[in-house]
């Protein structure tokens, strides 16, 4: 869903490609369901054989999207090998996605928040799943005086303030986006956060603190 420009052939991508240029134009509320299959050139029947309600296909959408995007992320970093490009190129990959596909992005950020609890368990799944990411990507690196608990709650921290940074500037701004500058920021503010945290917890050691 992700990449595709025109209808696709199977039924059920059919309604999530309708249901996601709908939602993303007119917005969740505003779209109903006949909308959604006279785009999709199916009928209501093949709908219900898919989905429960309205409801159930955006939780399919946004979990086939959240699934894409870090797919996308992941084939990213993988070829590096150090700690600091591979949390520059996955963070690159996912503003870049962000902008040029930036309705998928408003509807994943903002458009979905608050529609149903279910909805919301995708959002969480994919905010894990990022977090999940980062983690793999330095725990590694990490010395052993880091606990994993810190090292996961860092990570969650910073896929949250990953997130807000590309609302307020690639959704609620006007202006152009450097996206090699914000890639860059973005990577020292992650990379420098785990670097801290090392630091600090070493110089507690030593000092006795921990």
């Amino acid at each position: 869903m992700l990449f595709v420009s025109k209808l696709p052939i199977e039924a059920r991508d059919k309604m999530l490609y309708a249901a996601l240029h709908l939602f993303t134009s007119k917005g969740f509320k505003e779209t109903s369901i006949l909308e959604i299959v006279e785009q999709a050139h199916v009928s209501k029947t093949t709908f219900y054989h898919s989905f429960k309600s309205k409801e159930d296909l955006l939780v399919a959408l946004c979990k086939q999207l959240a699934e894409e995007i870090i797919s996308e992320v992941e084939t990213a970093v993988q070829p590096e090998k150090k700690m600091a490009y591979k949390a520059y190129t996955g963070i690159r990959r996912y503003i870049e996605i962000c902008i040029t596909r930036s309705t998928v992005a408003q509807l994943l950020l903002v458009a979905s928040v608050g529609v149903s609890q279910a909805v919301e368990e995708v959002r969480r799944e994919a905010h894990q799943r990022f977090a999940e990411l980062i983690y793999q990507t330095v725990q590694a690196q990490i010395p052993d005086s880091v606990s994993d608990e810190e090292i996961r709650v860092v990570s969650q921290a910073m896929v949250g303030a990953i997130n807000e940074v590309v609302v307020q500037n690639l959704m609620e701004s006007d202006q152009d986006v450097d996206l090699d500058r914000l890639a860059r920021l973005l990577n020292r503010i992650v990379v420098g956060s785990f670097v801290n945290l090392s630091l600090k917890k070493n110089r507690g050691k030593i000092l006795g603190y921990t």
